[in-house]
This record gives structure tokens, C-alpha cells and sequence, in this order.
């Protein structure tokens, strides 16, 4: 039982290891040809592949809960700017009465990732409630979201208040191995994958993908499992908004522009399915490294836009 389920997993993985390995390759042969040899897997190449991937593969893993559910969430880059502008906001007034102490630090990020949360809460709830498919609910929370951090910023960035840039924003935004944010990303996509793996709510989500009828006629309580799917998504789109916030500098209403594609893209390339019941971590990661080597090998090769 276990060897089939070990086959069957790698079979999943064959296509986007395949890509993985064709990408790879291919720009590493074309950037050698265009500049030094061996650059496109030089460390320092490597560090910028990891700084601009950690956001969507934060954001990608909740991506899958949702996805593997059967439904879809467009409104996520609107949701990571509506994140830097709340934690930014929140954490100029807690600093103009308090200082940059940790408390003021503490409830700006939790601010920021609880605001992540709720719009994944009321997804989740309008989804279940009013029975409207996923496309069009968040697409109005695209909206919605994109509206208010426009507002909250008065239409333009936020910067810190003079001298009060604290030292996490520093630490989050450097650009190395060691970036916490990284790591972060990795300690998350290893919770996910256990949830998935080892609990009954990850067994109820590929249940709720697979056929919700089904699912319903099991027990399973489909209408909390979704909003559970996407309150968590929302949590997850929160942490990636936080690591945006450091590495921005800045509450910006426009940041996270066309993020929804790159996500949903990353997430389908590593094997999930669209109409639900399939997916995995490891396949979201490879997808989301797929696009951020096209990216990044298309701008060594100076590629025109």
C-alpha cells in the first residue's frame, strides 16, 4: 500500500520535475551563451530567486487549499495590499504613543495578518452562505480590497514615520539564504503538507475536491470545511503580505498587482486540478520555481518586455 502510494505520488510529480529539469537546462545554456558560464546557477543568482519567491509561494500554499477544494481566490495580490497598508497604518499610530516597541510591532503585524484572515473568513462565508461560485466572490473581494487600501492610503505609499523603521523590516527584507522570511515559507509549506497528509480536515479537503455530494452523504461538513479552507488562505495571504510590507518598505495600495495569476499558474503547473480533489506542496513549489526561473532567465538573457 505504502510503495503505490509512493509511486503514485512521484507520478504526480513527474510532469513539473520534467519542466523543472527542461527550465533549467534551457536557460542555463542560453544565459552561459549570452554571459559568464555558469551564472544562471551562481549563488547569487540563487539568493534573488529566493527573495522573489518566498511572497508567492507563502500565498501559493493557501492557493492549494482552495484550489484542491475546487474553488479559486482572484483576490489575493489585492488582499496583500490592503495588508502593507493596514500594518503600516496601524503600527505609524501605535509608534506615534508608544514607540517602536515590541508591543507596537507585535499588534501591527498580527493587524496585518488578522486583515488577511478576514477577507479569507468572508470569502469563505459569502461562498457557503449565498452558494455563489468562488470566481465571482472573490473577484468582488478583489474589489473590495484593492478599494479600501487605496482609500486607507489616500491613494499613494505609505512610508514609515522618520527614524522609525524597525529592525525586523531590515532582517525581512534582506536579500540572502538566511532570510526569515524563507524559512518562514518553508516551516508553513511544511505544515501544510502535514494537514494535508495527516488530519481529518486535510482528508475532508480532498474529500470536499473530490465530490462535495459524496462528501456531504459521508458526514462531512462541507460548508465549514470551505470556510476553514479559506480563512486559513487568508491567514497564509496575510504572512506573505507582511514579508511584501518589508520588502516594499511601505503600505502600498498598488503592490501585489497580477499576483492571483502567478499564484493560480504556479499552483496548476506543480499538478493540482482545477475542478479540485488534486494537489501538493511539494508540486506547488516546483511550480512556483518554475515561473520564477522563466522570469528570472528571461531578464539574464535581456529579454525585451
Amino acid at each position: 500500500m505504502k510503495t503505490s502510494l509512493l509511486s503514485r505520488s512521484l507520478y504526480a510529480l513527474s510532469g513539473p520535475l520534467i519542466g523543472l529539469a527542461g527550465v533549467l537546462i534551457c536557460f542555463t545554456i542560453l544565459v552561459s551563451i549570452n554571459g559568464e558560464l555558469g551564472s544562471f546557477l551562481s549563488a547569487g543568482n540563487l539568493r534573488v530567486l529566493v527573495h522573489e519567491g518566498t511572497i508567492p509561494a507563502i500565498i501559493a500554499l493557501g492557493m492549494l487549499l482552495i484550489i484542491i477544494t475546487g474553488g479559486i481566490d482572484l483576490s489575493v495580490g489585492a488582499v496583500v495590499a490592503l495588508v502593507t497598508v493596514v500594518t503600516m497604518r496601524v503600527y505609524a499610530h501605535l509608534y506615534a504613543s508608544m514607540g517602536s516597541s515590541p508591543v507596537t510591532n507585535f499588534v501591527a503585524v498580527l493587524a496585518g495578518i488578522g486583515v488577511g484572515g478576514l477577507c479569507g473568513f468572508i470569502n469563505g462565508q459569502v461562498v457557503t452562505r449565498l452558494k455563489l461560485p468562488s470566481f465571482v466572490v472573490t473577484l468582488g473581494m478583489l474589489s473590495i480590497a484593492r478599494g479600501t487600501a487605496i482609500w486607507l492610503a489616500n491613494r499613494s505609499p505609505i512610508a514609515f514615520p522618520v527614524g522609525a523603521r524597525p529592525e525586523w523590516v531590515d532582517v525581512l527584507s534582506l536579500s540572502t539564504l538566511y532570510n526569515p522570511g524563507f524559512f518562514a515559507m518553508i516551516v508553513l509549506a511544511v505544515v501544510v503538507a502535514m494537514m494535508l497528509r495527516s488530519t481529518v480536515l486535510g482528508r475532508h479537503i480532498f474529500a470536499v475536491g473530490s465530490n462535495e455530494a459524496t462528501a456531504r452523504l459521508c458526514g462531512i461538513n462541507v460548508d465549514r470545511t470551505k470556510v476553514t479552507v479559506y480563512t486559513l488562505a487568508g491567514l497564509l495571504t496575510g504572512c506573505a503580505g507582511i514579508v511584501m510590507f518589508a520588502h516594499g518598505d511601505s503600505g502600498n495600495p498598488s503592490s501585489g498587482e497580477g499576483l492571483e495569476l502567478i499564484v493560480i499558474a504556479a499552483v496548476v503547473i506543480g499538478g493540482a486540478s482545477l475542478t479540485g480533489g488534486r494537489g501538493t506542496v511539494i508540486g506547488t513549489l516546483i511550480g512556483v520555481l518554475v515561473l520564477g526561473l522563466l522570469e528570472n532567465g528571461v531578464n539574464l538573457c535581456n529579454v525585451p518586455v
